[in-house]
C-alpha cells in the first residue's frame, strides 16, 4: 500500500538530506538564511515524512531526531503563546524561535 503525505508548503526546495539540514541550520545561526523560519520547520517536517520508514544510518538518524524535534519544537513554542485560531490568521514568516536553539540543535547534530 503507498502512503501519501501530505508535504507541507516550504520554499526550500531541498533534497531531504543530513548534509542539507546542516546547511540548512548552519545558515538560520549565521542569520544568513533567504527562507522564514516557518519554511525550515516545515521543511524539518517534510524531512521527518519522507524517512519515517527508511533504514537510517547513525548520522540520518540523528538528523531524523532534530529534524522531528525542530518541528515539534516550533508547534510547541507558539501554542504556548497564541491560540490555534490566532496563528491561523498570523503571518508565520514573522515568528521566529530563539536562536540559542538553532545553534543547539547544529551544534547536535556536529556531534558536539
Amino acid at each position: 500500500m503507498d502512503l501519501e503525505w501530505n508535504w507541507n508548503e516550504t520554499s526550500i526546495h531541498l533534497p531531504y538530506s543530513s548534509e542539507n539540514l546542516k546547511a540548512l541550520l548552519d545558515a538560520i545561526c549565521k542569520r544568513e538564511n533567504s527562507f522564514p523560519q516557518v519554511d525550515f520547520c516545515m521543511w524539518c517536517d517534510n524531512l521527518t515524512m519522507a524517512w519515517e520508514d527508511e533504514d537510517l544510518d547513525g548520522q540520518e538518524e540523528l538528523a531524523f531526531l532534530i529534524a522531528r524535534d525542530i518541528e515539534c519544537q516550533w508547534d510547541l513554542h507558539w501554542y504556548e503563546f497564541y491560540s490555534h485560531e490566532k496563528l491561523m490568521k498570523m503571518d508565520l514568516s514573522k515568528l521566529e524561535l530563539p536562536p540559542d536553539w538553532f545553534k543547539e540543535w547544529a551544534a547536535e547534530l556536529d556531534g558536539k
